[in-house]
């Protein structure tokens, strides 16, 4: 699958409050994608939080459809869907995450800055779906870290 590799967290646009109010606090967030069994997806993000270089760990399941995955969360309900909207696979990809009827769209480069083309494509996708620009939030394009120490591990696969 060509979504493997490694990605950089572009943009993201979201109703989320807490992002609102921390939007100034936004660290550099890379994105590792390893396909498992053909089909699911193993994602480790790296983002530092307080200076400390962070490595959550998710599993994306496959979904019924090509290009739709979904995130098992903790609790009843705590499903996300996830759906890969659009992609070159060379240069960016476009994911939906939906959680019950709030929705959330981000913006993945194979580089830390995209195309003004590809940006405004981003923008597209988030007024399709109901979001604005003062809901839209840009990640740092320097500071970024690649691993993390055994300590600083979250394992969400694991719940």
């Amino acid at each position: 699958m060509q979504l493997a590799g490694k990605w950089f967290l572009i943009g993201m646009a979201s109703r989320c409050s807490y992002l609102a109010e921390h939007s100034h606090q936004l660290e550099a967030t890379t994105v590792t994608v390893t396909v498992l069994d053909g089909q699911s997806l193993a994602i480790s993000t790296f983002r530092k939080l307080d200076g400390i270089c962070w490595e959550i760990r998710q599993r994306y399941l496959p979904a019924q459809a090509h290009g739709r995955f979904f995130l098992k969360g903790r609790g009843y309900g705590r499903k996300v869907d996830v759906v890969v909207g659009e992609t070159d696979h060379s240069s960016y990809a476009i994911l939906y995450y939906q959680k019950g009827r709030s929705i959330s769209v981000k913006l993945y480069g194979r580089t830390s800055r995209v195309s003004d083309a590809i940006a405004d494509k981003f923008e597209q996708c988030i007024r399709a779906v109901g979001l604005s620009e003062d809901m839209t939030y840009y990640f740092p394009t320097y500071g970024f870290c690649d691993s993390a120490d055994e300590f600083h591990i979250l394992d969400e696969t694991k719940l």
